[in-house]
């Protein structure tokens, strides 16, 4: 295996519970402990599938019960898989139909009180499980890590923020399209109740996600923030995207279309309120990219672009009258008011 340096390249001499600030003493059985489950799914990216494996196996955590689940790789995922495979509890090597898919026959191996799943091109960072472990309180039903971001080269990516931070996360307000983050590898869930809210639909392939996280909060809705970077998240031309991702039309068609599915199955099947949000969300989403549109359009006068906002959202106020659009329109006038120059003033 070719020899790289830093996390998780190099162990560290450091405790990584030290985060948590809870050491765990040798007379505590691993089974004293909640039962971490981690399934990573892969197809192809032999490239980066080693540094997810290590990053989860350097955890340093007693209770981890590791799958990985490959979808008939034909690149170096055969060679990566088998060299760690008597550190990985379960390695599931068969052809799927998506990264939904393959969690799902992970899952079927699953024994654990805690769940959550890193795709091949993501990573744990040091000490994540055993702070989970010490600081996940039985109040709350959800543990949220912030995520940095990284390029294929592990450096911040020159247009995107370098970090997101989960935060605002409710069924409603991802229905109504309220400002939140959600970034899935910092998110750790209750496997008995992502069970009992009807777990992964495997049906999904781009927004598997974002479906599980409503249906879970929408009957689990406490969510318990941490301040810690949990994991790390790729970008890159291959991977899911987040918002500031460049996609193409066929692929932005398609994430349309799973969209839509999505809101109409929750419509049937959420409460009547929800279903209210996620009706509201439909109208408020092409507003929001109008709005994102008018940010970028730095050849227009930022006054101009502000006040023609005010004048469209008064056609939908109930849709168009958000924290949103408020904060976009400070942004322009902050904006113009930078770029003013300031008058001279003569002594």
């Amino acid at each position: 295996m070719k020899q790289k340096s830093g996390w998780p390249w190099e162990g560290e001499d450091q405790a990584f519970h030290q985060r948590s600030g809870v050491k765990y003493p040798q007379a505590i059985k691993s089974d004293q402990l909640p039962r971490i489950t981690v399934i990573t799914p892969n197809f192809n990216q032999g490239e980066f599938l080693e540094e997810t494996i290590r990053s989860v196996l350097m955890q340093d955590y007693p209770n981890l019960e590791y799958i990985v689940v490959d979808g008939g790789s034909t690149d170096a995922s055969g060679e990566v898989l088998d060299h760690y495979a008597r550190c990985i509890t379960h390695v599931i090597q068969e052809k799927d139909t998506g990264q939904s898919n393959a969690i799902c026959k992970g899952l079927r191996f699953a024994t654990g009180d805690i769940f959550n799943w890193i795709h091949s091109d993501c990573r744990l960072e040091p000490g994540t499980l055993c702070e989970l472990a010490a600081n996940f309180r039985d109040s709350a039903d959800l543990y949220a890590f912030e995520v940095c971001v990284e390029d294929t080269q592990g450096n911040p990516p020159i247009d995107s923020d370098h970090r997101i931070v989960n935060r605002n996360l409710s069924a409603a307000a991802m229905l109504r399209c309220d400002p939140y983050s959600f970034c899935q590898p910092g998110l750790w869930f209750r496997m008995e109740s992502l069970y009992a809210c009807g777990g992964i639909d495997r049906s999904l392939n781009e927004g598997f996600d974002w479906d599980l996280v409503i249906r879970y909060l929408s009957q689990f809705p406490r969510v318990q923030y941490s301040r810690s970077t949990g994991a790390m998240f790729r970008l890159h031309d291959q991977c899911k995207t987040i918002e500031e991702t460049p996609i193409s039309d066929s692929t932005e068609n398609r994430v349309e279309q799973e969209n839509d599915r999505i809101r109409a199955k929750l419509e049937r099947k959420l409460s009547p309120r929800l279903a209210a949000a996620s009706r509201l969300g439909r109208r408020r989403e092409p507003w929001n990219q109008h709005v994102a549109a008018v940010l970028d359009d730095f050849n227009c006068s930022p006054v101009t672009s502000a006040l023609g906002l005010m004048r469209e959202a008064v056609n939908d106020p109930r849709a168009r009258f958000s924290l949103r659009t408020g904060a976009a329109i400070v942004r322009l006038l902050s904006r113009y008011a930078r770029n003013t120059p300031k008058p001279n003033v003569s002594s």
